[in-house]
This record gives C-alpha cells, structure tokens and sequence, in this order.
C-alpha cells in the first residue's frame, strides 16, 4: 500500500515526508487489523475505502473546515487522517469493538481524534420511505452517539461517510434535516470515488 506513496503525496502535502510516512503506517496497521480480524462479527458489513483519494479530498478543504466527523468510522482512519492534517476529528462507530480498534490507532497516529459507540442517526429523525429513506447495512438500532460528544450534528463543519449503493439518499436526507445549511458531506464509494455536496446547493 506504500509502494509509490511519495510520488503520489509530495505535491498534496508539500513535501511533508513525516506526515507521509505516518499515513502509510497507519494504512498498514488497519489493513493488518481486517486481515486478522475480518472474520469477527465486529468486521460484518466493514469495507475500507480509498485512503489515499480520502486524504487528497480532506487536504484540499484545509482552510475551509474545522471540525470533521466521520459516520461509521470503522477502524477510524479518515478521523485520524484528519485529526493529523489539523482538523478537529471525530468518529461515530456503531461496533464496539470496532471503536477500541480505533482508538488503539488513533493513540499511536493521531491522538487527538475521539471515537464513541452508537448511532449516526440523529434520534429525531424520522423515517420516510417514500423520500428514499433505506438502510442496507447501517445499523440503525443504536441509541445515537452525539450526547456522547456532547455534539449535535449540526456543530461539525464536514462529515465523511461511505455509504452502501442504497443509502445515499438516506445519507443526504439525514444531512439535509440536522446539519447546518453550510455543512458539507464528503462521501467515498468505490464505482463513483469521492464526492463533496454542499448543502446550501441543495
């Protein structure tokens, strides 16, 4: 994963050969993670995404967002990429055990990005089928984790997700009710890559 890594980045982070070599570790740490444990009922519905098409989109919103929060953080990479770009980064996980992998990461390569269990999904909202509203593999029986953070939704500046082929209305739906009008969504999915919505536009 780390073959070539240099050439790709140098110019994305202005040569910063720490922070380079840094993502390329903890790229391996989580791969080496779902290698040994992708057979647990913690990884059931775990996919990684692109680490480094994420990181080139989070560098480009330097200067532009503060606080980052990634839905369904998994092992938390993006949270902790962020959290070492200069970000204020944190992470929602519904898999408990899933959250201590991450915090495991994040101690080594980016301390300051926080993880609780629970739900993305804000209490209030409600359902609605006929607005698109479906969930693949997103749980959605979890009490939701943002009185954990002492946060609302509306309170972060950019949330990352990678959403299942069905669930990208319901992403957007979840956006549209509970972040701020400036919010902005960056997604990862892996026919389309990485796109950023903003939902003043919407």
């Amino acid at each position: 994963m780390s073959q070539n890594l240099g050439a790709e980045c140098d110019s994305l982070f202005d040569s910063d050969e720490t922070l380079i070599s840094e993502f390329a570790e903890l790229w391996d740490a989580a791969s080496d993670l779902w290698e040994r444990h992708q057979h647990t009922p913690a990884f059931h519905g775990y996919v990684s995404a692109d680490y480094l098409a994420v990181c080139k989109s989070l560098a480009r919103l330097r200067g532009r967002v503060l606080t980052v929060l990634e839905w369904g953080s998994g092992l938390g990479v993006t949270a902790i990429m962020a959290s070492r770009m200069g970000f204020e980064a944190y992470g929602i996980e519904a898999e408990p055990r899933l959250v201590e992998y991450s915090e495991t990461l994040a101690r080594s390569y980016g301390p300051t990005a926080r993880f609780v269990q629970g739900s993305f999904i804000p209490d209030d909202f409600e359902w609605n089928p006929a607005e698109g509203d479906e969930a693949n593999r997103t749980i959605i029986d979890a009490p939701s984790a943002y009185d954990k953070l002492d946060m609302e939704l509306r309170d972060f500046d950019l949330v990352y997700a990678y959403p299942w082929p069905d669930e990208h209305t319901l992403y957007h739906n979840i956006m549209r009710h509970f972040a701020r009008r400036d919010a902005l969504l960056l997604s990862y999915d892996w026919r389309e890559g990485t796109q950023l919505v903003a939902f003043r536009d919407c």
